[in-house]
């Protein structure tokens, strides 16, 4: 139930993200959506799904690194606790990834994370021409695009990258992966998904608590 209300607001998600391009286009080109803009308007579409399937739903936002801009909400749906993490990915280079591990072991160390609880990260990213932005569909999902020849004419070369994202988690915090997707919101000027703009979605749960 919980992965299909995340998959059904991300679709939905993305026509949002669409008509606030039309006005912050170029801010959004330049940066990527801010951590805070980005959590506010996925949990207002989030809360907002819920409550049209008639869940119980309540939000709290529980963490805020400003040095490194990293919002944590707890968000309980239906009984159901999952910890949403929203950090600023600019590049997929080691310095992002440990910024965004070390948001996740604080949520589980020290936020009060119980093991029947999920935890979901959303970021963006905007494609360059470095080692880390090549590799990181495959590290974020664990598989190379099935459509990778779009991505090869849009200029992304996507490699093979030496860890997954998923494999790191299960290491560190035993966390099995429930779903781990990427999502073009963008279009380019010819109405295809612009390619080079990654909205990075990943759900977990801990090993002994997925059914």
């Amino acid at each position: 139930m919980l992965e299909s209300l995340f998959i059904n607001t991300l679709t939905a998600f993305s026509d949002d993200y669409k008509a606030l391009c039309k006005s912050h286009y170029p801010t959004i080109h330049n940066r990527g959506m801010s951590p805070a803009h980005l959590s506010a308007a996925f949990n207002r579409r989030l809360l907002s799904l819920a409550k049209c399937n008639g869940s119980t739903i309540s939000n709290e936002l529980v963490f805020h690194d400003t040095v490194h801009h990293i919002f944590v909400y707890s968000i309980l749906i239906d009984k159901q606790k999952v910890w949403i993490i929203y950090p600023q990915f600019l590049n997929a280079k080691t310095e992002a990834k440990s910024q965004m591990l070390s948001s996740i072991k604080h949520t589980i160390d020290n936020l009060g994370f119980e093991v029947t609880d999920s935890l979901a990260i959303l970021c963006d990213h905007w494609f360059d021409r470095t080692r880390s932005s090549k590799a990181l569909y495959h590290w974020w999902t664990g598989i190379l695009p099935k459509q990778n020849e779009c991505y090869l004419k849009q200029g992304i070369h996507n490699q093979l990258s030496e860890d997954r994202f998923s494999e790191v988690l299960e290491k560190t915090h035993s966390m099995a992966c429930v779903n781990r997707s990427i999502y073009h919101p963008l279009e380019s000027n010819q109405q295809h998904a612009l390619l080079k703009y990654f909205l990075c979605f990943g759900l977990f749960k801990i090993k002994n608590s997925v059914c």
